[in-house]
């Protein structure tokens, strides 16, 4: 596009025009094409042209049946035109055009509706996703893998240039996500990726709601994921057009998380969690009472010994119970998570001691009232980051 005029391409009657509604995906598959890449567009004339032939050549090479799919918001700088000239040319090219309707993750569902893929995917229209990894997540598609996500926090992955406010909102905007939804978002290490891969069957008839840009989530919290693969990839810079990133992106995240946030009393795992955090602070508990009031041992050394017996019961608890689908892969990773949960927790755990002793020796409560103000005020925020840095989806 050259000072704000559309040239002029013919659309080959290739380009769909398609409900703006969101639609169920249903669980009926081509089973001549493996994978359906959805690319969700708005404006990215400058970029779709290079984009589909590089994903073509890339997905060609594999020697799988593929489908790419533009499911563009109707672009004033005519996406969807360039797309269908590239349509045309090229085999396994669909153009979907949605009116009345904008929003990244809520044009990638309506891709899903329409594609014909045993796999789904989302790749950015904006080229700042390599091509090439998707190939590293198809690999990783294996028959007990459900979503195989492209991280930027892997060893080997990265962000291209970014500054340091860039780096510092999307590190802020994770640890939202980990406080508010620890048992979706910590099974990623890059939960707000946009490059990922997803089984079908995982979506079906999943009734998925999003808010924002960040379908991943979606997935993760509403669908039947039981096992995620992570492959690396360096974000790449945008070469041309405007960034779409602002603050309102922002607060569609949190209004996305919020939303997840109300929506998981109808999980399993939430549920779990919140009954083990509430079993070890009964346990902490009662463990305290008995050791300083019927024993008469010191405050200090009740406190502690009834906080290790509540960080070994979560432990134990969450391992064959909450986690259960996260199993340890070795003896060397079951010790890795105890020692994990006991810096975690036993960190903490000394925060409460030390606010017991001040409540006692400052404020003159008394002992039991001080341990259970503590224990209130301290174990809960103990007990979250101990399982944010212990259990994660398992990875392959």
């Amino acid at each position: 596009m050259t000072n704000g005029v559309v040239p002029h391409f013919e659309d080959h009657g290739l380009i769909e025009s398609v409900d703006s509604r969101v639609l169920p995906i249903s669980n009926k598959a081509d089973s001549e094409i493996q994978i359906s890449l959805v690319i969700p567009t708005y404006d990215e004339a400058a970029n779709i042209e290079q984009l589909l032939r590089s994903l073509h050549t890339v997905l060609s090479g594999t020697g799988t049946g593929f489908e790419l799919i533009v499911v563009d918001d109707n672009s004033p700088d005519g996406t969807s035109l360039i797309a269908g000239e590239i349509a045309a040319e090229l085999a396994g090219i669909r153009v979907l055009r949605r009116t009345g309707a904008t929003g990244l993750a809520t044009a990638v569902i309506c891709g899903w509706a329409h594609a014909q893929g045993e796999i789904l995917g989302v790749i950015d229209g904006d080229g700042q996703h390599p091509p090439e990894v998707i190939t590293d997540l198809l690999a990783a598609m294996d028959d007990q893998t459900d979503v195989a996500v492209a991280s930027r926090h892997l060893g080997e992955g990265g962000v291209s240039n970014w500054s340091a406010a860039r780096r510092l909102l999307s590190r802020g905007a994770q640890a939202l996500g980990l406080l508010l939804l620890p048992g979706t978002v910590g099974q990623v290490t890059d939960p707000m990726s946009g490059y990922f891969v997803v089984r079908r069957d995982v979506v079906t008839h999943t009734h998925l709601d999003p808010v924002g840009y960040k379908i991943l989530l979606e997935v993760l919290a509403r669908g039947e994921v039981r096992r995620v693969a992570e492959r690396p990839y360096v974000f790449l810079e945008r070469q041309r057009g405007q960034s779409k990133v602002g603050i309102g992106h922002y607060v569609g995240y949190f209004r996305h998380l919020m939303r997840l946030r109300l929506y998981p009393l109808r999980s399993r795992a939430l549920i779990r969690y919140l009954v083990v955090t509430g079993l070890a602070l009964v346990a902490d508990a009662l463990v305290f009472f008995w050791i300083f009031d019927s024993q008469g041992w010191n405050l200090t050394r009740s406190a502690a010994i009834a906080g290790e017996g509540g960080i070994l019961l979560t432990v134990l608890l969450h391992d064959l119970w909450t986690f259960a689908g996260r199993a340890a892969r070795s003896a060397l990773d079951r010790i890795r998570r105890l020692v994990g949960v006991q810096l975690a927790l036993g960190v903490l755990l000394l925060l409460r001691l030390a606010v017991i002793n001040a409540l006692v020796n400052w404020l003159g409560l008394g002992p039991l009232t001080a341990f259970l103000v503590a224990l209130a005020a301290v174990t809960p925020v103990s007990h979250l980051l101990g399982s944010r840095l212990t259990w994660r989806g398992v990875r392959s």
